[in-house]
């Protein structure tokens, strides 16, 4: 099936089922036994508010759209400008080309080429692989250029658990600190212990009228080294993320929208390695030196 989106390919292997876009490599649906674990939509549709998406070479925004790298000023477009930021990278428009396609497992590739604004060439890699536990995303990136590269991941999966919308499901995320925003431009501010905040959820609660737009860090892995962020109903029934240190943030954000369709009917859990503004502070930012690698993956999951 071709459209708006792309290509949209499909995979079916240990009882799920999943679609995958080329448009941006995005996640269209993924269901487990007939049950949803991601909120899907309409492939012959626009995406709507960035599903699935792959996002790089950096997760969020960067503020004003400017940042410095080794000594030289930037400015990319402003992607949104209802807030005056470039917003999740510069591949969630982009149409990947489908590499090796099995039942269980598709590859996707771009590049990204030097423009004003990044003037790097990047070439990235998306692994789709339903594996028994879920399907695992792995996302690699080489610098093919000829000079270092800041660089960072996310992704922009909405996750759902039976019943309506968010605010009667439970959310469990081992963080010990969030950071704060500020303004309707959601500037990146301090990062502060969640200890006596509402934005707490290290034990499994409702998520309830919460408003949670939010960088989470300060991840606790279990004994498998893992990290989890689990959402799910009252029986607990849901979806989870689950990822290693690669990616030591978490982008949380109970989907607020205007359209009713859309509002608070998916709960956004976006692993990255690094935080919302990273371009401008240069935390934990990946310096890609000429010709090095680097690759994460995440896996979501039932619960």
């Amino acid at each position: 099936m071709s459209g708006i989106n792309g290509q949209v390919l499909t995979l079916k292997a240990h009882g799920f089922t999943a679609e995958i876009a080329t448009l941006g490599a995005t996640l269209v649906s993924l269901e487990y036994q007939g049950r949803p674990l991601v909120r899907a939509f309409d492939p012959l549709g626009e995406r709507p508010a960035y599903s699935g998406a792959i996002l790089a070479p950096w997760p969020n925004r960067v503020t004003d759209g400017n940042y410095r790298w080794d000594g030289v000023q930037y400015q990319l477009p402003l992607s949104e400008p209802a807030r005056g930021h470039a917003l999740h990278g510069l591949v969630t428009d982009d149409l990947f080309t489908p590499g090796e396609h099995a039942d269980q497992s598709l590859e996707l590739r771009t590049t990204i080429s030097p423009s004003e604004g990044y003037p790097f060439e990047i070439q990235l890699a998306i692994t789709y692989q339903l594996e028994a536990q879920g399907l695992r995303i792995t996302a690699a990136v080489t610098n093919n250029g000829s000079q270092a590269a800041p660089f960072g991941w996310g992704s922009h999966a909405y996750l759902v658990a039976p019943g309506k919308n968010v605010n009667g499901w439970n959310l469990s995320l081992p963080a010990q600190r969030v950071q704060l925003i500020e303004g309707e431009r959601l500037l990146p501010k301090d990062v502060v212990s969640v200890d006596s905040t509402e934005l707490d959820f290290r034990s499994a609660r409702v998520v309830g009228d919460t408003f949670i737009d939010h960088a989470y860090t300060g991840l606790d892995a279990g004994e498998d080294q893992l990290i989890r962020a689990v959402l799910t109903d009252e029986n607990g029934i849901g979806s989870q993320v689950i990822w290693d240190e690669t990616q030591p943030w978490v982008q949380i954000h109970t989907a607020d929208r205007d359209d009713p369709e859309l509002n608070r009917t998916g709960l956004a859990i976006e692993p990255m390695t690094c935080p919302p503004g990273a371009f401008n502070s240069g935390e934990d930012v990946i310096r890609l030196e000429p010709g090095s690698s680097h690759q994460t993956s995440w896996v979501i999951a039932p619960a």
